[in-house]
């Protein structure tokens, strides 16, 4: 076994946690007739997640060329950790409680917005931690999307206004489907 795929087997297993998170709570959505009802925003950022977590698994890939230390290690763990606690927020497991999905999105928008907040500035610091020289390789689309995702974040956290949220979630999405494959479409 090669020190990638040792290092990869831990991050693999929390994000696939993380996934199965999300497609549980999307399966309880779909099989539990008297659950919670759907709200199509708090969807759009389930759809999110699963996007992001996916692209992050797809990413690691890349990082077999990586040379690996403890500090390297901790960063991608603590990246992989965060997807995880954003999935069970946003897909809780235990859903009796909860009669709206609508009611819960807006509750819990501190953390589901605190937590990208804290993804998207963890970014900043795994792209660094591969050297300063590759952080400054980085378009400045790589600066302003991290920066205007942590911004428009940290606006969700602050108001509950639904037209905000509804024109947050489809351009943020929009925008991160065409990022994603501009970016990461082929493996190389």
């Amino acid at each position: 076994m090669s020190q990638f795929e040792y290092v990869a087997v831990l991050v693999s297993i929390i994000v696939g946690l993380a996934l199965t998170q999300i497609l549980r709570g999307v399966g309880r959505m779909v099989t539990t007739k008297d659950g919670p009802r759907p709200y199509w925003v708090h969807l759009v950022w389930t759809f999110y997640l699963f996007l992001l977590i996916g692209m992050f698994w797809w990413w690691e890939f890349s990082l077999g060329t990586v040379e690996w230390s403890l500090a390297i290690y901790i960063v991608v763990i603590v990246y992989a950790t965060l997807l995880f606690f954003v999935s069970l927020v946003i897909q809780p497991s235990d859903t009796q409680k909860i009669t709206s999905f609508k009611d819960y999105f807006y509750s819990n928008r501190r953390w589901i917005f605190g937590l990208l907040i804290a993804i998207w500035l963890w970014d900043f610091v795994d792209t660094y931690s591969k050297g300063a020289d590759h952080f400054a390789s980085l378009s400045t689309e790589y600066l302003v999307y991290n920066a205007s995702q942590i911004v428009a974040c940290a606006i969700g956290i602050k108001t509950a206004n639904e037209r905000y949220h509804e024109i947050f979630s489809v351009v943020f999405v929009i925008y991160f489907v065409t990022w994603m494959y501009r970016t990461f479409f082929v493996m190389s």
